[in-house]
């Protein structure tokens, strides 16, 4: 097989591989999207039904402290499979389930197998020719994006058509379809990355890699920040937007999702940024950007166009400081990159959660403008990381050279 021949066949690999990446994490988002309709079915109280989208982000995080570490354990392709099929098969009993505390378990499985994605994007950083892997990392990571706001806007477009349950069977569909060509082009060529050890052994990996691998913790602890700021404004928006000056629907407020999803499609192209100068030159420039924008919804959250600009650029940064983030850190430990994707992933979701729960307090202190302000403070404390990681690696370097 020939370069070129090699690059077509690797392009659409990653192409079913960032399909099936974004189909496995949008179903964590449903509960979101469908929360009205959820609530009048199941003849509880809207705040009541948040208790299914809480369950399955909790879920979620748990799935990626007890089982992304396996992918040190058995062979990705198998893992995949196995998680597919059960997270069909709880997406399919979720939506038949006859109570909310039903309903709110089964959610809780799903989010525990759904997070297919963060097994895929080591796998993927593996099978990725060396000159590649940067871009196939923020390939994926904009495939994440896609699915998030991309699942959110399917299923606001359907519900009011044929309910939150049949909504639910859907992707559970989706999932079983794409199984055969994740399969595909997973191949069965990755062996098992670690050496073999018990199941607490495993576990306990995760921490001691991130106790040896400095490059691993700063990459993690810049994206808490960044992830935080992500979640901070995004988990208010449709209070925003159903608020006065505008007073949208929440049909509307959730198709303002496009605005992200715009921003996943462009995401991938931060990646050869990645592979041409490195990944901490990027999320320097990315967190400049990153700072303006938060700074700018302070003054433009109530001018919708402005605030649509503003809302597609921070997306873009967080997405292009992920990629560059992620690629460091599974760089930094080759042989090691399951251990090292599922702490990275941990503290990405622990920034998530908390942004989650600042964002809002302070829009209930504030509004919008207070978000943003909020934004700019976790975007500084990303700063300052970045700043104190980017001086560790010069010392590093220095100390390097004189030996």
């Amino acid at each position: 097989m020939d370069d070129a021949t090699g690059e077509r066949a690797w392009t659409r690999r990653l192409a079913v591989l960032a399909v099936v990446a974004a189909i496995a994490v949008s179903t964590i988002y449903l509960p979101q999207a469908l929360l009205t309709d959820l609530a009048e079915n199941l003849g509880v109280a809207p705040g009541a039904a948040g208790v299914v989208a809480t369950t399955v982000q909790a879920g979620y995080a748990l799935g990626i402290l007890l089982l992304v570490p396996l992918g040190d354990r058995v062979q990705v392709r198998t893992q995949v499979t196995v998680q597919s099929l059960v997270l069909a098969a709880a997406l399919a009993a979720s939506a038949a389930l006859p109570d909310l505390v039903g309903v709110a378990l089964g959610f809780l499985v799903v989010g525990l197998v759904a997070n297919i994605a963060q097994i895929i994007i080591p796998a993927a950083n593996r099978l990725a020719p060396p000159h590649r892997r940067g871009a196939a990392t923020g390939t994926l990571v904009g495939a994440l994006v896609i699915g998030i706001f991309g699942g959110r806007i399917v299923a606001s477009l359907l519900v009011d058509a044929i309910g939150w349950r049949w909504v639910v069977l859907v992707f559970a569909g989706l999932v079983l379809v794409a199984l055969p060509f994740v399969r595909r082009a997973l191949g069965g060529e990755l062996p098992v990355e670690g050496l073999p050890q018990s199941y607490g052994r495993l576990l306990l990996s995760t921490f001691v890699l991130a106790r040896r691998s400095p490059a691993l913790v700063q990459s993690a602890v810049i994206q808490f920040f960044v992830f935080a700021t992500f979640n901070s404004i995004w988990t208010v928006m449709v209070l925003h937007l159903t608020a006065p000056p505008f007073d949208w629907s929440v049909l509307g407020a959730g198709l303002f999702g496009l605005v992200g999803l715009a921003a996943g499609i462009v995401a991938p192209f931060g990646g050869r940024w990645i592979d041409r100068f490195g990944p901490m030159p990027v999320v320097g420039v990315a967190l400049a950007v990153l700072l303006v924008a938060t700074a700018t919804i302070v003054v433009d959250a109530t001018a919708i166009v402005l605030f649509g600009v503003t809302m597609f650029v921070a997306t873009w940064a967080n997405q292009a400081i992920q990629s560059a983030n992620q690629s460091r850190a599974l760089t930094a430990n080759p042989g090691r990159t399951a251990p090292a994707n599922t702490f990275f992933m941990f503290m990405v979701f622990l920034g998530g959660s908390t942004g989650a729960a600042l964002g809002p307090l302070a829009f209930a202190d504030g509004g919008m403008p207070r978000v943003g302000e909020l934004g700019v403070v976790l975007v500084l404390l990303a700063g300052v990381t970045w700043v104190l990681a980017a001086l560790h690696g010069r010392r590093a370097d220095a100390a390097a050279s004189v030996s």
